[in-house]
């Protein structure tokens, strides 16, 4: 539990971290920071239930991408302020290490687990994001177009009178 408790305020450390080198605005970084700690605790939850590191990945992904979405709603800027500090808890970097360690080792069989660990959480991930993405890409088009449509009756019932 309190391992836990650490990786998820590394995770908001990481993600506000991010957030300053990347030259975010300092009104968004301590929502850049809570991308990171939430994503990082939405991952710990679904690695305790679900067995399926794909599944698990492409989940926590999806509401890191959910919480930027809303967020770029919220303050009218592009999802991917605060998109890309919060996926930082889902970056495979141990996996890749540790592949590589192994490599050099000489284990195959050993760098072989890493690496398709490590392909799966990509996998995941970027599954994740297209879906949520995807989603909101089509809702936003659906609302503009209705909110077009409503504006374009309104103008052509105001010429009729």
């Amino acid at each position: 539990m309190v391992e836990n408790i650490k990786l998820i305020l590394v995770s908001f450390t990481a993600s506000f971290g991010f957030g300053i080198v990347f030259h975010i605005r300092k009104d968004y970084l301590l929502w850049a920071g809570l991308g990171g700690a939430l994503t990082r605790l939405c991952y710990l939850i679904l690695i305790s239930i679900i067995d399926s590191r794909i599944i698990y990945t492409l989940l926590a992904a999806m509401i890191a991408s959910f919480y930027a979405e809303i967020l770029a709603m919220e303050f009218k800027t592009p999802s991917t302020v605060f998109l890309y500090p919060a996926i930082l808890p889902l970056l495979p970097g141990s996996l890749m290490y540790n592949a590589a360690v192994n490599f050099l080792l000489q284990d195959m069989d050993a760098m072989q687990g890493y690496l398709k660990d490590c392909a799966l959480t990509v996998i995941g991930t970027s599954i994740g994001f297209v879906l949520i993405s995807t989603f909101t890409y089509y809702r936003r088009i659906y609302f503009a177009g209705k909110h077009l449509a409503s504006h374009l009756l309104h103008e052509t019932h105001k010429h009729k009178k």
